[in-house]
């Protein structure tokens, strides 16, 4: 029994290290000039929080979680440009100057998911923390046309905090997207 049980975690660990982001339509070729700048929208609109929207997951989680919830995701999208940034340095890299800006990467969030404090406290390493999924496009803002787009389901590794697995989670999307820019062909 402690066999199947300690296999089932490993095959989980394998499938969620296999969810990436993918390219639907479309290529990332113009992000790969190291002069273009990138501007990232991060569009909640339609994001469901462990299948609730985010107001009945915060309702239910309470006050700590309403009051924490804000600087969390803006610590997320940080962390996400940071890592960009840093795994993409050969190529664009994202500016908050609008004017500057070339390129922008709207990430459409369909679906967040905590992970498990206790799994991460439990099984460490082989724990799936936070996962973030939905879908991307890319938009010269020159012509406003869409030039790609992209699926992604990305986890993190497993931490102790909320905030942790949320950072750790956007960072793993940040290598994922990077990751298509530099195997971006014409």
């Amino acid at each position: 029994m402690k066999k199947l049980f300690a296999f089932s975690i490993m095959l989980c660990t394998v499938l969620a290290a296999l969810a990436d982001a993918k390219i639907q339509n479309g290529s990332m070729i113009n992000l790969k000039d190291p002069n273009a700048r990138v501007l990232i929208t991060w569009d909640y609109s339609r994001m469901l929080i462990e299948d609730k929207t985010p107001e009945a997951f915060l309702a239910e989680k309470g006050a700590d979680w309403q009051r924490d919830y804000p600087a969390e995701v803006a610590a997320g999208e940080s962390a996400f440009a940071t890592k960009f940034n840093k795994k993409n340095k050969k190529y664009a890299l994202i500016t908050d100057d609008d004017m500057a800006a070339q390129y922008e990467i709207v990430f459409h969030v369909d679906k967040f998911n905590y992970g498990s404090t206790a799994t991460a406290i439990l099984f460490g390493g082989f724990s799936r923390g936070a996962s973030i999924e939905g879908r991307g496009e890319v938009i010269n803002l020159r012509t406003n046309e869409v030039i790609c787009t992209f699926n992604y389901d990305c986890s993190g590794s497993s931490g102790y905090s909320n905030e942790a697995r949320r950072i750790m989670a956007y960072e793993d999307l940040a290598e994922d997207v990077a990751k298509l820019v530099s195997k971006a062909k014409k």
